[in-house]
């Protein structure tokens, strides 16, 4: 069992990005993603030569002057629950998904292209027991 030391069970209190200027395209693409807790901030940055995320934390971090973005300020006050770094069949760290509030998965990121994507993660719910088509609700 690997021991880990991320903030889990701490409150988020803001989250920092870099926007990648470079990639043309409507997807939001970072160079820097950072979670911000109490006294520890979890930060999430493109290895380029491998397309992984590199993730690191810092401690005793000032984020009195961080703008969270509109996308994911409904994740601040809520609690990390658990947080999943994921290796692909070729033994590259390409994903990071953080869980709030819940042991759901709550928003995820890709290296992609050099750069850092965010997927949200949505509850998948059956329409009625008689109908096989499902639908999506983003959970907030």
């Amino acid at each position: 069992m690997v021991i880990n030391e991320f903030p889990i069970g701490q409150e988020l209190k803001a989250i920092s990005i870099i926007e990648d200027k470079e990639f043309q395209s409507d997807e939001l693409c970072f160079d820097k993603v950072q979670f911000l807790f109490k006294d520890t901030a979890v930060t999430l940055t493109p290895i380029i030569d491998t397309d992984e995320i590199n993730i690191s934390q810092e401690s005793n971090v000032n984020f009195s002057a961080v703008d969270t973005p509109p996308w994911c300020k409904h994740f601040l006050g809520k609690k990390l629950m658990t947080l999943w770094v994921c290796e692909n069949d070729q033994g590259y760290q390409d994903q990071v998904i953080f869980a709030f509030e819940n042991l759901r998965p709550s928003i995820a990121f890709v290296a992609e292209g050099s750069v850092i994507k965010a997927f949200r993660q949505e509850l998948v719910r059956v329409v009625s027991a008689t109908n096989s088509h499902f639908h999506t609700e983003v959970s907030h």
